[in-house]
Protein backbone atom coordinates (compact mmCIF):
# COMPACT_ATOMS: atom_id res chain seq x y z
CA UNK A 1 0.00 0.00 0.00
CA UNK A 2 1.95 2.91 -1.18
CA UNK A 3 -0.74 5.82 -0.53
CA UNK A 4 -4.13 6.21 0.35
CA UNK A 5 -6.10 8.84 2.04
CA UNK A 6 -8.60 9.42 4.54
CA UNK A 7 -12.08 10.04 4.48
CA UNK A 8 -11.80 13.49 5.26
CA UNK A 9 -10.28 13.88 1.31
CA UNK A 10 -13.97 13.06 -0.13
CA UNK A 11 -14.98 16.61 0.78
CA UNK A 12 -13.39 19.18 -1.29
CA UNK A 13 -12.26 22.62 0.58
CA UNK A 14 -11.29 25.85 -0.73
CA UNK A 15 -7.67 26.82 0.01
CA UNK A 16 -7.49 29.57 3.18
CA UNK A 17 -5.72 33.01 2.46
CA UNK A 18 -4.35 35.60 4.48
CA UNK A 19 -3.38 39.23 3.48
CA UNK A 20 0.14 40.26 3.54
CA UNK A 21 1.90 43.27 2.22
CA UNK A 22 2.87 41.58 -0.98
CA UNK A 23 -0.94 40.08 -1.55
CA UNK A 24 -2.59 36.72 -0.55
CA UNK A 25 -1.28 34.70 1.03
CA UNK A 26 -1.88 30.85 1.14
CA UNK A 27 -2.41 29.23 5.39
CA UNK A 28 -3.10 25.95 6.68
CA UNK A 29 -6.68 25.83 8.16
CA UNK A 30 -7.04 25.81 11.71
CA UNK A 31 -8.35 22.25 11.54
CA UNK A 32 -5.91 20.90 9.84
CA UNK A 33 -2.90 22.23 11.74
CA UNK A 34 -4.48 20.78 14.52
CA UNK A 35 -4.77 17.37 13.51
CA UNK A 36 -0.98 17.67 12.03
CA UNK A 37 0.29 18.85 15.41
CA UNK A 38 -1.63 15.82 17.09
CA UNK A 39 -0.01 13.59 14.22
CA UNK A 40 2.99 14.49 14.80
CA UNK A 41 3.06 14.09 18.63
CA UNK A 42 1.56 10.69 18.38
CA UNK A 43 4.22 9.90 15.53
CA UNK A 44 6.63 10.91 17.59
CA UNK A 45 5.86 9.29 20.65
CA UNK A 46 3.83 6.74 20.21
CA UNK A 47 4.81 5.55 16.44
CA UNK A 48 8.57 6.13 16.43
CA UNK A 49 8.51 2.80 14.42
CA UNK A 50 6.49 4.35 11.84
CA UNK A 51 6.22 7.96 11.71
CA UNK A 52 8.70 9.86 9.16
CA UNK A 53 7.47 13.36 8.31
CA UNK A 54 4.71 15.82 7.73
CA UNK A 55 4.14 18.11 4.32
CA UNK A 56 1.54 20.39 4.23
CA UNK A 57 0.06 20.80 1.04
CA UNK A 58 -2.00 24.56 1.17
CA UNK A 59 -3.40 24.53 -2.20
CA UNK A 60 -4.87 21.52 -1.90
CA UNK A 61 -6.07 21.42 1.84
CA UNK A 62 -4.22 18.37 2.99
CA UNK A 63 -1.67 17.17 5.25
CA UNK A 64 0.92 14.39 3.66
CA UNK A 65 2.02 11.78 6.18
CA UNK A 66 5.43 9.73 5.54
CA UNK A 67 5.38 6.59 7.34
CA UNK A 68 6.83 3.01 7.52
CA UNK A 69 3.60 1.16 6.94
CA UNK A 70 1.79 0.03 10.51
CA UNK A 71 -1.65 -1.28 10.92
CA UNK A 72 -1.55 0.49 14.52
CA UNK A 73 -0.54 3.99 13.00
CA UNK A 74 -2.40 3.44 9.97
CA UNK A 75 -5.36 2.89 12.28
CA UNK A 76 -5.30 6.69 14.32
CA UNK A 77 -4.18 8.54 11.28
CA UNK A 78 -7.94 7.16 9.58
CA UNK A 79 -9.28 8.43 12.83
CA UNK A 80 -7.47 11.25 13.24
CA UNK A 81 -8.22 11.99 8.85
CA UNK A 82 -12.00 11.97 9.37
CA UNK A 83 -12.37 15.25 9.05
CA UNK A 84 -9.48 16.63 7.58
CA UNK A 85 -7.60 15.43 3.96
CA UNK A 86 -4.50 13.22 5.21
CA UNK A 87 -2.87 11.89 2.48
CA UNK A 88 -0.58 8.80 3.59
CA UNK A 89 2.41 7.76 1.69
CA UNK A 90 5.34 4.84 2.40
CA UNK A 91 8.36 6.09 3.51
CA UNK A 92 11.86 3.92 3.78
CA UNK A 93 13.12 4.62 6.96
CA UNK A 94 11.24 6.42 10.64
CA UNK A 95 12.18 9.47 11.78
CA UNK A 96 14.06 8.07 14.75
CA UNK A 97 16.06 5.88 12.40
CA UNK A 98 16.92 9.26 10.37
CA UNK A 99 17.37 11.59 13.79
CA UNK A 100 19.76 8.60 14.82
CA UNK A 101 22.16 8.85 11.93
CA UNK A 102 21.91 13.06 11.72
CA UNK A 103 23.11 12.74 15.50
CA UNK A 104 26.21 10.58 14.30
CA UNK A 105 27.03 13.06 11.56
CA UNK A 106 26.63 15.71 14.05
CA UNK A 107 29.05 14.47 15.96
CA UNK A 108 31.45 14.09 13.70
CA UNK A 109 31.27 17.40 12.07
CA UNK A 110 35.05 17.84 13.47
CA UNK A 111 36.02 14.77 11.84
CA UNK A 112 35.19 15.92 8.60
CA UNK A 113 36.48 19.19 8.98
CA UNK A 114 39.67 17.88 9.36
CA UNK A 115 39.47 15.43 6.13
CA UNK A 116 38.29 18.56 4.29
CA UNK A 117 35.01 18.31 4.30
CA UNK A 118 32.71 21.50 5.37
CA UNK A 119 29.25 20.16 6.04
CA UNK A 120 27.22 23.22 6.02
CA UNK A 121 23.73 21.71 7.40
CA UNK A 122 22.39 18.53 8.28
CA UNK A 123 18.51 17.53 8.55
CA UNK A 124 16.52 14.63 8.12
CA UNK A 125 14.26 14.37 4.97
CA UNK A 126 10.77 14.60 5.52
CA UNK A 127 9.59 11.81 3.32
CA UNK A 128 12.16 9.69 4.97
CA UNK A 129 14.36 8.91 1.96
CA UNK A 130 17.13 9.77 4.09
CA UNK A 131 19.66 12.50 5.72
CA UNK A 132 20.65 15.27 3.77
CA UNK A 133 23.81 17.63 4.31
CA UNK A 134 25.17 20.39 2.72
CA UNK A 135 28.55 21.14 1.29
CA UNK A 136 30.79 22.53 -1.78
CA UNK A 137 33.24 19.46 -1.52
CA UNK A 138 30.24 17.05 -2.84
CA UNK A 139 32.52 13.98 -4.28
CA UNK A 140 34.23 13.75 -1.17
CA UNK A 141 31.03 13.76 1.10
CA UNK A 142 29.49 11.52 -1.60
CA UNK A 143 32.94 9.09 -1.22
CA UNK A 144 33.28 8.95 2.26
CA UNK A 145 30.30 9.39 4.46
CA UNK A 146 28.67 6.03 3.03
CA UNK A 147 31.94 4.30 4.01
CA UNK A 148 31.74 5.95 7.54
CA UNK A 149 27.73 5.10 8.67
CA UNK A 150 27.03 2.52 5.39
CA UNK A 151 24.24 2.69 3.29
CA UNK A 152 21.58 1.18 4.59
CA UNK A 153 20.74 4.84 5.41
CA UNK A 154 20.91 7.08 2.28
CA UNK A 155 23.60 10.45 3.21
CA UNK A 156 22.03 12.56 -0.04
CA UNK A 157 24.72 15.40 -0.32
CA UNK A 158 24.05 18.81 -1.67
CA UNK A 159 26.34 21.18 -3.13
CA UNK A 160 25.75 24.36 -1.02
CA UNK A 161 28.24 26.86 1.07
CA UNK A 162 27.66 26.70 4.46
CA UNK A 163 25.55 29.01 5.55
CA UNK A 164 27.35 32.91 7.03
CA UNK A 165 26.20 34.22 10.22
CA UNK A 166 24.53 37.54 9.48
CA UNK A 167 26.40 40.76 10.84
CA UNK A 168 25.17 43.59 12.47
CA UNK A 169 25.67 46.93 11.14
Amino acid sequence: MAEWRTEGCGVRRAPERVEAVTGAMLVTPADLATVLARVESAGRARFPDSFAGLEVDQAAVRGIVYRVPSADFDAFLRAEGAEVCLEVRDARHDLRTLLTLQERIVADLGHWRAAGIEIGVVGCRHDGTGVEVSTRQVAQAEDQLPRRYGREVPVLVRDEAPPRPLTGQ
